[in-house]
């Protein structure tokens, strides 16, 4: 047996190769930018928790915490470009 043969032929790697190549061209190239948003508002839900509702642009980010735990001041998401 040569040191060649356990080797896969491009042939057979060619479907691979495209896949990824296709996956290439999904990734965001800085499509997103990073924002910080205050706290709006705070409710308390007893046992099931406290919702912490942060507000920008008209759109409502929500998030819940354990009871006895507190809503952070700010929270940064990604906003996507246009």
């Amino acid at each position: 047996m040569s040191q060649f043969s356990d080797k896969i032929k491009f042939t057979e790697r060619y479907p691979l190769f495209l896949l990824f190549a296709g996956l290439s061209l999904f990734t965001p190239f800085s499509t997103a930018e990073k924002i910080v948003i205050s706290l709006s508002q705070e409710q308390d839900g007893g046992d099931a928790g406290r919702a912490c509702i942060y507000v920008h642009q008209g759109k409502a980010e929500f998030r819940i915490v354990k009871p006895g735990e507190s809503c952070a001041p700010e929270i940064t998401i990604n906003n996507q470009r246009s």
